[in-house]
């Protein structure tokens, strides 16, 4: 019987533990600036900020991985879609797997975004998570993430963005809740080759992080990045390749204590085809 109570104890304290439910973001070109990527606009804003799916013109399908600080336990696989229709507004799927077989989180999300406008979007997206932890048992949650972007000027965006607004419990006898997330930030291109983004994000649970990076485009198909963080710090640098609608995008963070993790992201647009008038 003691056996039992401790292993039941044990199961909690695992959920406990585990049971982050983050939102963990895709694309190797946010990484690469530090993740500073409330103000972008592309497939990955499945993930960063829902609005900026309102501004494509174009079908996007994107797949994302990164190993966190090359530990073959922490693996993190995006898949990624955005569907642009006319008139109506844009629609996005996102999956994402985090984890291992003894220890894994999985999402899926159902975004709808519209612009307003030229200067104002806002998206919206419903998520299914599931926790799994072995011989633990897995759990289901469900929430949603609101995001709103404006272009008061066509060099400057200004994004926002919440995740889990309503931070209910998921485990009841440790009080454990899903994190809710914060995030505000800008995106200045002081001409047609460089973007400078920052962003301040908050876990309401932990202090604030300040996210910075830069982008510089030498020539039209080639791309640098840099970009840091705080809370942990981190230094992020990576390059993309854009070629007929095919992005190559690679970027790598060091932490000074755990170490390096590298990103890689490809993505390939493509526009409808127009039917033709009988």
């Amino acid at each position: 019987m003691k056996k039992l109570l401790l292993l039941s104890s044990a199961t909690f304290l695992i959920f406990s533990v585990f049971a982050s439910g983050d939102n963990f973001t895709a694309g190797a070109r946010a990484t690469a600036l530090g993740d500073a990527s409330v103000t972008f606009s592309d497939v990955f804003s499945t993930t960063t900020n829902q609005a900026g799916l309102a501004y494509m013109d174009k079908y996007s399908i994107g797949i994302y991985t990164d190993r966190k600080f090359l530990n073959a336990a922490i693996n993190n696989f995006n898949l990624g879609v955005a569907i642009p229709v006319k008139k109506v507004g844009a629609f996005g799927i996102s999956a994402n797997y985090y984890g291992y077989k003894y220890y894994n989180e999985t999402k899926i999300g159902l975004a709808y975004a519209r612009g307003f406008g030229t200067k104002v979007s806002i998206g919206v997206q419903f998520d299914y998570l599931r926790l799994s932890v072995f011989e633990a048992g897995s759990r289901n949650f469900f929430t949603v993430e609101v995001g709103l972007q404006y272009k008061p000027w066509k060099v400057l965006t200004i994004g926002a963005h919440i995740y889990n607004p309503i931070p209910y419990k998921v485990e009841k006898v440790y009080g454990e809740r899903l994190p809710t997330i914060l995030k505000f930030g800008l995106g200045y291109e002081p001409s047609p080759k460089v973007l400078l983004a920052a962003e301040y994000e908050q876990d309401i649970h932990y202090k604030p992080q300040f996210k910075g990076g830069i982008e510089y485009r030498p020539i039209k198909y080639f791309t640098l990045r840099g970009g840091v963080q705080t809370s942990p710090f981190s230094a992020c640098f990576g390059f993309g390749v854009n070629v007929v609608g095919l992005n190559l995008d690679v970027s790598g963070s060091y932490h000074p204590v755990l170490g390096f993790t590298p990103q890689l992201a490809l993505i390939y647009s493509f526009k409808g085809k127009k039917k033709t008038k009988k």
